[in-house]
């Protein structure tokens, strides 16, 4: 594993999870600031495969190595951890991660859902446990709200 992708790997394990979906903007991976654009990198290694978003000062602060990860690693139960979704929507989710290119270069945009493509600033984060690999997915209002994401 290289560095960077040992140090997303860190920051990501700072993260506080959750079980269920989560309306909400997003932030910062490392500062938490709430942004409505970022850098996305991809960690896919260390048993999670997720995009990574960085606001522009954290960004520069990591891609100089002289980012300061100060949160203690947050433990997940991966025998337990986001195993409650129905059959249907992990087949979903699995053809929309298949669709991932992680080893995309970093680009900084807007947010997309990643069902339909739609530009946002607010989405549903989902978690989902995939045999011990942690993997998160974003949803529109429209998506999350088809889906009943906050009936889960």
């Amino acid at each position: 594993m290289d560095t960077k992708t040992k140090t997303l790997l860190k920051i990501v394990e700072t993260w506080s999870l959750s079980q269920k979906p989560e309306y909400r903007g997003f932030r910062c991976a490392n500062c938490q600031k709430y942004i409505h654009k970022g850098y996305y990198y991809w960690l896919d290694g260390g048993d999670y495969k997720t995009p990574v978003h960085f606001c522009k000062k954290c960004q520069r602060k990591f891609e100089s190595g002289k980012i300061k990860i100060t949160k203690p690693t947050i433990p997940v139960n991966r025998q337990t951890f986001g195993l409650n979704f129905p059959e249907n929507f992990i087949h979903l989710f699995k053809n929309l991660i298949q669709n991932w290119d992680t080893k995309a270069k970093p680009i900084y945009k807007i947010f997309t859902c990643d069902n339909c493509g739609k530009n946002m600033y607010k989405t549903y984060h989902v978690w989902l446990n995939l045999k011990g690999l942690l993997v998160e997915i974003h949803f529109c209002k429209n998506c999350g709200n088809k889906l009943k994401l906050n009936n889960l």
